[in-house]
């Protein structure tokens, strides 16, 4: 059964949102940075038993492409929020991936009373996001001259050749079953975004973490044990309830992807109990 989209229009952008699922308890998913809510699908099916789901196309992203600017963690916030409202999500669960995560931390920084509580997957963005700006200046200038040469194949060719070896290092490595859904994932979006989309989230990144660590809000990070950028625990050592869980073995930046039940497990014991295996 493939989940109907539904587009929505939110804070002066259309989104193209999945809206899955039954109960009380509900949960949001934030996919990162050039990729897309395509890949929550595996937690969508498990979670949307009991819980109202909802993954969406930040904008810029596949379904959502129609922004040409606005690309801000604080303006994306915005979005978020709207979204949750039109809704009707008082008070979620969050699941956020990488600069999916820096935009939820920024919303329970703003929100703290419409959070639940939280899993944060491959959580360096929050402290680290400057660093990805030399890297994507280069990467995303190559992705955006392929596109605008030869479309969207001529930017999968690329990524076949270059992807984590020189550039996009997240892309799994050859062998890997999801390395063709992960290209195809990364290489779905405008030659607009790569040129400068992707610049403007990491530059605009705020002092997250000082905020976000005093907040008396239920954390869990996790991390796949064969992401290149893996997660930095101490970071967030002065949070009272917070913890990280043990690395995921076979997964990499997409944890969740590749090794979805033991995602989900994990995810869902810490929701349901706080207790993390």
């Amino acid at each position: 059964m493939a989940f109907e989209n539904k587009v929505v229009h939110a804070n002066g952008n259309d989104f193209s949102c999945w809206f899955e699922g039954k109960g009380d308890k509900d949960i949001v998913l934030i996919h990162g940075e050039i990729h897309g809510k395509a890949y929550w699908e595996p937690q969508i099916r498990e979670f949307m038993k009991d819980h109202r789901c909802l993954a969406y196309d930040r904008r810029g992203h596949h379904g959502s492409d129609t922004a040409a600017f606005g690309f801000s963690v604080e303006n994306q916030t915005r979005d978020l929020r709207a979204l949750l409202d039109h809704f009707g999500m008082r008070r979620p669960r969050i699941v956020a991936l990488a600069f999916g995560s820096t935009i939820a931390a920024n919303f329970a920084n703003q929100n703290p009373d419409r959070v639940e509580s939280m899993v944060i997957g491959a959580w360096g963005e929050l402290h680290d996001a400057l660093s990805y700006l030399q890297r994507w200046e280069v990467a995303g200038r190559l992705s955006a001259e392929a596109f605008e040469a030869g479309g969207k194949p001529a930017l999968v060719d690329l990524l076949r050749r270059e992807g984590g070896k020189t550039m996009y290092m997240v892309i799994p490595p050859e062998g890997d079953p999801l390395r063709e859904p992960v290209i195809d994932l990364m290489a779905s979006h405008s030659a607009a975004h790569y040129r400068s989309g992707m610049l403007e989230v990491a530059s605009s990144v705020p002092d997250l973490v000082s905020r976000f660590e005093q907040l008396d809000l239920p954390v869990l990070g996790i991390c796949g044990a064969d992401d290149p950028f893996k997660d930095e625990p101490e970071m967030l050592s002065r949070m009272k309830n917070f913890r990280e869980a043990s690395m995921i073995e076979g997964g990499g930046r997409f944890a969740h992807w590749q090794q979805p039940g033991v995602f989900n497990r994990v995810a869902r014991d810490f929701f349901e109990s706080g207790r993390v295996r």
